[in-house]
């Protein structure tokens, strides 16, 4: 009689139990979930997208990408992690995967479950000896028609809290005073750098640190030369007419990459406290340097961390 140690069970967004899957293993496994969602698209038609809220769809998702688990459908599904359980992911998860933050799911909690749990809550003492998948099967009979019997008005109170959740929104943006697009294009770029990975400590951070900055001196160094070459040849007044028009669209562009060089390597020199004339190669083992590297990565990870956590008490 224990062999099912649990359940799980694949729900639609009016909270009516679709499918159930007996467990029998400790905890809740990633097959549980493909399985119950490849039930579902045999019978769905081929044109059909989906939308899953699940506790940990994130991990899910990343597990269809790198192991190539539903990847018949994985162009098909949009995966979201439930209300309840988004505020435990970290913020770089959260502006992904919250459903409130995604196109397509609008006010959807993914809660069905939860809710389902508690109806049934009452039979977890009785179900562990006799008769279980009779009395489920019948429990869940009489909660889909239930729900099914008052369908009508619980789409009418959605609709009425979706409209009225609409027209708040709406206000607010006119009062923002920008257009929508704009808002948009700065979500987009918000989502971009708050995703990116954190810098990490390392031993060789300095080291690392230096060869980049004696690279971008080289090229810095490449792109002068090339500036000279089109000066002269521009100065030069027995050159070609096809060669002095070419010195003049190129030289305006490697005048841009190098300002942009130089900018980057400003940047980099402040970062390890250098000037134009130190001598990079005796600082690639310094010890004082590598810590300096270390301690700023850190920095980073504690000011990125701060500002996420400032973001979810928004």
């Amino acid at each position: 009689f224990f062999d099912d140690t649990a359940l799980m069970a694949l729900l639609c967004c009016h909270d009516i139990v679709l499918f159930l899957a007996n467990m029998c293993s400790a905890g809740e496994k990633q097959h549980y979930v493909m399985a119950l969602v490849e039930t579902l698209f045999q019978h769905l038609p081929l044109e059909f997208r989906l939308g899953i809220l699940y506790d940990i769809g994130c991990q899910v998702e990343r597990s269809c990408v790198k192991w190539g688990f539903l990847d018949r459908y994985i162009d098909r599904i949009s995966f979201g992690i439930s209300v309840f359980h988004a505020f435990g992911h970290q913020w770089a998860c959260q502006i992904i995967y919250h459903p409130q933050k995604c196109r397509g799911f609008g006010l959807s909690d993914g809660e069905g479950c939860e809710r389902f749990w508690h109806s049934i809550s009452k039979l977890i003492a009785y179900l562990r000896y006799h008769q279980r998948l009779y009395t489920l099967d019948h429990q869940v009979d009489y909660a889909r028609d239930e729900i099914v019997e008052g369908l009508g008005a619980w789409l009418l109170r959605q609709s009425q809290h979706a409209l009225k959740k609409r027209k708040a929104a709406e206000l607010i943006l006119q009062g923002c005073g920008h257009q929508e697009v704009l808002l948009r294009a700065q979500w987009d770029a918000q989502v971009a750098a708050q995703t990116k990975p954190l810098p990490r400590q390392s031993k060789k951070a300095g080291k690392d640190a230096v060869n980049e900055l004696i690279r971008l001196r080289e090229t810095q160094s490449d792109l002068k030369k090339r500036v000279k070459e089109y000066d002269a040849i521009i100065a030069d007044v027995d050159s070609p007419l096809d060669e002095y028009t070419d010195a003049w669209t190129e030289l305006e562009s490697v005048c841009k990459k190098l300002e942009e060089l130089r900018t980057r390597i400003r940047r980099k020199q402040a970062v390890l406290g250098v000037g134009d004339r130190t001598r990079l190669t005796n600082l690639i083992n310094n010890p004082f340097l590598a810590l300096q590297m270390q301690t700023l990565a850190l920095k980073q990870q504690l000011h990125d961390r701060l500002r996420f956590r400032k973001f979810e008490l928004d």
